[in-house]
This record gives C-alpha cells, structure tokens and sequence, in this order.
C-alpha cells in the first residue's frame, strides 16, 4: 500500500513517553536539542508524562528548545501504551517520530529517519539502536541484546520490526491501526506494543523501511542488568507471547497444563544441574531465560485462553 505526502513542506511530531525518569529525560531532552531540524521539516516535541511522581513535569515545562516547540502531555493512566496513545492524539504532524526518554540521538535523527516516508518508499521506517558502550557486556548473547532494545537482529533488506526507542511512520497508517494495545507494553502485563503494532503495519499491507544506519544510543538504567531484573524480564516476555498467540494470532495450543508441568519439571532438573555454579548479580544464562519464558508463556496462556481473542486473526482492530 503507497501513502504518498504532497505538500511541500511537512510537519513532524517527535514523541516522548516518559514515568519517572526525570534526570535520564533531562539528557535526552539536552541531546535532542543538537539534533538538525531540515529546512523542509517543521517539527514539534510532545513529552508524555505518564503519571510521574518526581521532578518530571518541572522539567518538561521549564525546557525550551532552539529548533521546535517543546508540549507537555499528561496522561495519569499507567501503561507505556495509554502514554504512546495520549502522545498521539495530540500530535499535529504528518509523520510521528518516537523516541525514549534514556536515549542519545545523532545530529541528523530527524532527517534520517524521515527520508524514506518523505521518498514515498515507506510508510513506516526502524531505526537503529545500539547499547551505550558503559552499559555493554562481554555476557550479552542475542536474547539479552534485543531485550535492551538493540537493533541487530533487524534485517536491513526487509525489516519486520520497529523498536520503540526508534522508529517513525506516518500518522494516516493510523487510520486502519487506531493504535498500541493497552493490554500489553511497560505497565501491563509484559512488553510487546511496538511488535504487534509493527505486525498489523505489515497485515494492512505498510511498507517498513530501513533506517538501521540512523542509530539512536541507549542509556538504559544500569539496574537493567542484574539477575532479579532480567529475570522479571524474561517472566514479563513470556506472557506478552502468550496474550499475542491468543489474541492475535488464534494459536490453538492441546494440553497446555501437561506443557506447563512438564516445563516446571526441566526448570527444577536444570537449577538441580547448576545450583554450586555461584549467580553472579548481573546477567542471566540463556538457557534460564528460555525455561523461565516458556513456564510464563503456558501460565499467562491458561488465563487468557479463558477469554474471547480481543481480535479476529491478523486483526488491525480490537473487537468491541
């Protein structure tokens, strides 16, 4: 499906969700005002306070920016997704840009990320996301590298994926895709908003393009590290999968309580294996990840499979 833009000159709403992060939110608002504003863009900044309880507001409305007007959202419901969807249905521009509020972005951000709507060679574009190098480790494998959001294991030639920290579509594809779940996402049950918006982009026929080369660098809280945290983590990802095959995708799954057991079972054989191997307080083996997500995967499965899916197969739109 083709979305072209046909004025010459075009509106961007860079978008910010942000809970009680005021310091992190302070650097990435002093980032973001180096970033270049092209002469043909006129772009404003919405900052979503998403019930914050610290200095965030304060921040938010003192900051002024040389390049675009800075707006203050309230959204008081908790849940990344209530704040993604206050974010924008106050947005006046024609492409909505996100970004974190634990995030650095290069000079030409807006530019980069835009080029590929503006073209009319996409109507959606992922943008690339590395990990700060203070915050890299030689323990990272794939798993925990796409957790803090690295872009990675994005296929440049035919992306399937948009990252939250940095991604970019066009405010008409909202028109078929009202929005990001409330069900899912930071402050519900798991994470996963991004990925099934990113899925009904394709279902309704969008074009992602690749702007991997625009890279935005994560400065994520370093208690994202520690064991208890990616543990939580990978509790969280595996019902998030679960709430998806139920509702999104119709996944039919035969004894999902035999499948549970039986995972339980490995998961006390495995710490069985390993319980003199001493836990170090960051990290998270792969393999304790895997166990971990599966046994939340058949837990969150046994209680939404007790409720009508929330759409038809590959919907765009919640039923009512």
């Amino acid at each position: 499906m083709t979305m072209t833009l046909e004025l010459q000159s075009h509106s961007v709403s860079i978008l910010i969700c942000t809970c009680n992060r005021a310091e992190s939110l302070r650097h990435t608002l002093e980032s973001l005002a180096q970033v270049n504003v092209p002469e043909n863009l006129s772009c404003e900044l919405i900052v979503v306070d998403n019930a914050s309880s610290d200095r965030t507001a304060e921040i938010i409305q003192s900051f002024s920016m040389p390049n675009m007007p800075v707006r203050y959202i309230s959204e008081l419901q908790r849940g990344l997704s209530k704040a993604r969807n206050a974010g924008i249905a106050a947005a006046r521009g024609e492409i909505i840009l996100f970004t974190d509020d634990d995030v650095r972005p290069p000079h030409n951000w807006i530019e980069g990320m835009c080029a590929p709507i503006l073209a009319g060679t996409a109507e959606a574009v992922a943008g690339g996301v590395k990990i700060a190098p203070h915050l890299d480790r030689e323990w990272m494998q794939p798993i925990h590298r796409a957790y803090f959001a690295s872009s990675e294991f994005i296929d440049p030639q035919a992306p399937q994926f948009l990252i939250g920290a940095n991604m970019a579509f066009l405010k008409q594809v909202l028109v078929k895709i009202p929005g990001f779940d409330t069900e899912i996402g930071p402050g519900a049950i798991g994470y996963g908003d991004d990925t099934l918006f990113t899925a009904q982009i394709l279902q309704a026929g969008y074009r992602i393009a690749s702007a991997l080369d625009v890279v935005v660098e994560h400065h994520f809280d370093e208690s994202r590290l520690l064991r208890s945290h990616l543990m939580n983590a990978a509790q969280k990802a595996g019902q998030t999968s679960a709430y998806l095959a139920h509702h999104w995708d119709h996944t039919q799954i035969s004894f999902p309580r035999l499948r549970l057991l039986k995972c339980l079972i490995n998961f006390g054989f495995w710490r069985l294996k390993t319980w003199r191997h001493p836990l170090k307080s960051e990290g998270l083996l792969p393999q304790e990840w895997e166990l971990i997500h599966i046994i939340n995967f058949y837990k969150q499965y046994l209680v939404e499979w007790r409720r009508k899916p929330n759409y038809q197969q590959y919907g765009l739109v919640k039923n009512s």
